[in-house]
């Protein structure tokens, strides 16, 4: 038995070399946008007004071809107020079309909005994605702010990737 143990001691210290030049002694390099990962470099867009007028925008991201799909990582949706709403207890949604379930992102004016220089956010449009938002595959997916109104402005920013 204690020949067979030391058998085998000598044989992992006679190997120890080919085992420790197998491992890797620093850090891969970042993997390329054509990389093993398959994760597609991410682009974006931005339409709005800002604070300076009140036309209705439509961000359409170009189609992404083939079987893949757009891949929402971020999406930020605002009113901006020119000036003081008609009424604050207005909800307003800026929709979308070519994504499943076709979300709404609404947003309230209800509040204390007396004046403009106000930048309201949309609900579950605020910026980052915790889940990436799926478009259709092979389709171009558009978010729609809501019809133009004289006392806001509207901004919509998306950031995407392509994937199956």
């Amino acid at each position: 038995m204690k020949r067979y143990i030391v058998a085998v001691f000598v044989s992992v210290l006679a190997l120890m070399p080919f085992i420790v030049g197998a491992q890797q002694s620093s850090p891969a390099p970042a993997v390329t946008q054509t990389g093993s990962t398959g994760l597609a470099a991410q682009k974006c867009l931005v339409v709005g007004t800002g604070l300076s007028a009140t036309a209705q925008q439509t961000l359409t991201v170009p189609s992404s071809g083939g079987n893949n799909s757009i891949y929402f990582d971020y999406l930020l949706a605002t009113l901006n107020t020119i000036a003081a709403p008609a009424s604050s207890a207005n909800v307003f949604s800026f929709t979308t079309t070519n994504i499943a379930g076709t979300p709404l992102f609404p947003v309230s004016l209800f509040g204390p909005i007396v004046s403009g220089g106000n930048v309201i956010t949309a609900a579950g449009a605020t910026g980052p994605l915790g889940i990436p938002i799926k478009a259709a595959v092979g389709t171009s997916p558009t978010v729609v702010g809501p019809a133009a109104n004289g006392t806001y402005g509207q901004t919509i920013v998306a950031c995407w990737h392509e994937a199956p």
